[in-house]
């Protein structure tokens, strides 16, 4: 019943003289985002969303770390301002606390010129004492939360522990105080919905969105040409591509490649990406003789992703079925669509709310080596009946154009005067 979260009519004009201006004009929109751009490759995709929102006649600022100044291809759209907190190095903790803190100082300057504050979690705790004394000033704009997921790996736990804390005070304080909470899936809004009474008028979705300009159909050519590079034999070749951390099940598909390669089946595992496993992925491949079946590539610049994406036949997200990663909106899987790419999935309730039943992919039985293996198995004997250029179809409705229309009516629906009293 939550599929109709991503369709929206245009909201009724508003007749408040004091709105009138940003109901029939730009929106002055300011969004604190946690991450690290140039470093992570899910906070540029989320900062080209931004852009799009820029492109739609709004003026959208944008507060994000960085380990360096080089994002000029992140700053060439007409009001779209990308303002960079630099860290020379990332320290735990305190690189944190030292981007909150600056970024509360933007927006101490800029709300008496903002319609709209989009925080992430981490920012609910500095920001809402300050936002609630200005909304008793009346100076306060619309106050909206965005969910990319629930409390994940942390890598310790104590931090853990932090993290998720942080996690259940802020939703319950934005539960009380903001007026649009937007999550990544509908399941993740009906399950926080349910447990802290948030109206459905409050409680909303904003998935994960897809570039269609970069992750394009590629020439066969250039993926020849990176197949020849990456020293791919020619055989059958599936790209996971995204963080590389003990939870996601990568592990489990590194070996379920080795048992690929024992039954003698020309099948290849590109790795692409960074993460706390990535060392000992390496270590692993190279003392298991593992070389010419899985290839380990690294972090690659975000533009040069979809290259990746064609040199390879299918994609694959393994995610095991955990609450970590049940109602995840994967940006991965949209990427691999866009291209038309087949995918090997396994069978969570948001990919299927994603993906459904549509001839484009296969559903692992559960997320072993064993099963993984399987799964493959499974692709390569059905492949033949998939219909692979439906993905593009699928993947447009997740569109960065689609998403920040979505974007601009839900803050505009917020700026109705009838919507001033929390329902």
């Amino acid at each position: 019943m939550w599929r109709d979260c991503l369709r929206y009519s245009a909201p009724e004009r508003s007749t408040d003289p004091s709105r009138s201006q940003a109901i029939s004009g730009e929106l002055s929109v300011l969004v604190i985002m946690p991450g690290i751009a140039g470093l992570q490759i899910d906070v540029e995709s989320d900062i080209r969303q931004l852009m799009a929102l820029a492109k739609r006649g709004h003026k959208v600022t944008c507060v994000v770390a960085s380990t360096s100044k080089s994002l000029a291809h992140l700053r060439d759209v007409p009001g779209f301002k990308l303002e960079t907190v630099l860290m020379r190095r990332v320290v735990p903790v305190l690189s944190p606390v030292f981007f909150q803190l600056a970024a509360f100082l933007h927006t101490f300057r800029m709300i008496t010129r903002c319609h709209a504050i989009v925080l992430y979690v981490h920012s609910v705790p500095i920001f809402l004492p300050f936002l609630m004394i200005s909304r008793l000033r009346g100076r306060v704009p619309v106050l909206i939360l965005r969910i990319h997921t629930n409390p994940v790996e942390t890598g310790g736990p104590l931090r853990t522990l932090a993290m998720t804390f942080t996690y259940a005070l802020s939703m319950k304080l934005s539960a009380a105080f903001f007026d649009k909470i937007f999550f990544i899936s509908p399941m993740l809004a009906r399950l926080y919905s349910e447990q802290l009474s948030i109206p459905r008028s409050r409680a909303r979705v904003w998935p994960s969105p897809v570039d269609m300009d970069i992750f394009e159909l590629s020439s066969t050519s250039n993926a020849n040409l990176l197949r020849r590079q990456l020293g791919l034999p020619d055989g059958f070749e599936v790209l996971y591509h995204g963080m590389l951390s003990a939870s996601r099940g990568i592990m489990e598909t590194v070996e379920a490649f080795k048992i690929l390669s024992q039954e003698s089946v020309s099948a290849t595992l590109v790795l692409l990406g960074d993460g706390p496993l990535r060392e000992y992925l390496r270590r692993y491949v190279q003392e298991s003789g593992l070389g010419e079946t899985v290839k380990i590539v690294g972090p690659v610049d975000y533009r040069d992703v979809p290259r990746y994406i064609a040199a390879c036949d299918v994609g694959i997200v393994p995610l095991p079925d955990h609450p970590w990663w049940r109602y995840q909106c994967p940006t991965k899987i949209l990427e691999c669509l866009s291209m038309n790419k087949p995918l090997i999935l396994s069978d969570l309730p948001a990919h299927r709310w994603m993906v459904g039943d549509t001839p484009i992919v296969v559903y692992l039985k559960g997320t072993s080596p064993r099963q993984i293996s399987n799964g493959v198995h499974e692709f390569l004997a059905s492949r033949a009946n998939l219909n692979p250029r439906l993905g593009r179809q699928l993947a447009a409705k997740f569109s960065m154009e689609q998403i920040a229309e979505m974007i601009e009516q839900e803050i505009l629906s917020a700026l109705r005067p009838e919507r001033a009293t929390r329902q």
